[in-house]
């Protein structure tokens, strides 16, 4: 044998040793423990999609329930600020009203004064004219009546 076919024979024979090594247990003893690892590796990956789409699902119904708490607090919020705009507009009522009724104070006790001192006067000017001027008794004055 020449060198070329001795070469050719060893390129051959690792060849098919690799080839056979590549291609796993002979038999059906050898396919069934490659089907039982890709069926466990499939029972896992639908055991993790389980796990995974009921995690998803409560991540859907906590987003849905904190939309809804927004939503409610966003309203609350709105009420409150409607509430302190009424308040202010009452507070600014009440502080005209109470200017207002100051005012109004002022005046009547400017005018009660006033009354005061007109009725002062009025007494100052009555009092010398029903002095008795004389010592005449009158008679007594009687009115006709209807009959």
């Amino acid at each position: 044998m020449n060198r070329g076919s001795q070469t050719l024979s060893v390129m051959m024979v690792v060849i098919l040793g690799v080839w056979g090594c590549a291609r796993g247990p002979v038999g059906p003893t050898g396919q069934a423990e490659r089907l039982r690892a890709v069926e466990a590796k499939c029972s896992k990956l639908e055991d993790d999609y389980r796990a995974v789409a009921a995690a998803r699902d409560q991540a859907r119904k906590q987003v849905a329930a904190l939309e809804a708490e927004r939503t409610r607090l966003n309203k609350d919020l709105a009420d409150k600020q409607v509430i302190l705009q009424e308040r202010d507009d009452l507070r600014l009522q009440i502080s005209t009203r109470t200017n207002e009724r100051d005012s109004l104070q002022q005046r009547c006790d400017r005018m009660k004064k006033g009354l005061q001192s007109l009725l002062g006067q009025d007494d100052a000017q009555l009092t010398p004219s029903l002095a008795p001027t004389s010592t005449h008794s009158a008679a007594p004055v009687t009115l006709p009546t209807k009959s």
